[in-house]
């Protein structure tokens, strides 16, 4: 099996115990495709019509409101990322997704994977486990916004994402902690001493 194919595998059967027949079912839909940085998967006002699946590289997810951007989602190797209302309702999507690096993923269409999640059980209760972690991942931002001054949002980031303080921009992180990049300079000073 393809090392890519191998790598969504080991997730998918990592969240639920899948048979091996209908993960191979599964696995033929996936499509590799590669994107070069800067490259959008997904553009504000159109339609979220793929998920993929990140073997390697880094994307961000983020609206744009009067030339600013506000970062929602960072994803990297073996994660999934998709504007997930779009996708649901198959509506023009609000966000942008783009690469941040060479990215090489996995992509499965929405009417694939509606088709997927009607034909099994199975496959429908690992469709909700991916929604449910994705809803409280959000419901946790949102939360975190709302209620952690900035040092916390900051160090809970690294906490659950070390790596890509090293792989993404400050500026970046900083539009993705709700902050000025200037106050996240202040609170890494403040850390570090």
């Amino acid at each position: 099996m393809e090392k890519r194919l191998l790598q969504l595998k080991q997730i998918l059967t990592h969240l639920v115990d899948i048979p091996e027949n209908e993960i191979n079912v599964a696995l033929n839909l996936f499509k590799p495709i590669s994107f070069q940085k800067g490259e959008n998967l997904l553009s504000e006002g159109k339609v979220c019509k793929n998920l993929y699946f990140i073997n390697s590289g880094l994307t961000k997810s983020y609206l744009l409101n009067e030339g600013k951007e506000y970062i929602r989602q960072f994803a990297v190797e073996n994660d999934f990322v998709v504007d997930l209302g779009s996708f649901l309702s198959q509506k023009k999507s609000a966000f942008f997704i783009q690469t941040l690096e060479k990215t090489d993923a996995l992509k499965i269409t929405y009417e694939e994977l509606d088709n997927l999640f009607n034909s099994s059980l199975i496959f429908m209760k690992l469709g909700k486990v991916i929604a449910d972690r994705s809803t409280i991942n959000l419901i946790k931002r949102s939360v975190s916004l709302v209620k952690d001054d900035a040092k916390q949002r900051y160090l809970d980031f690294i906490k659950e994402r070390p790596s890509l303080t090293q792989r993404v921009p400050q500026f970046m992180i900083a539009s993705y902690l709700g902050i000025t990049p200037e106050s996240l300079s202040r609170i890494r000073k403040e850390i570090s001493s």
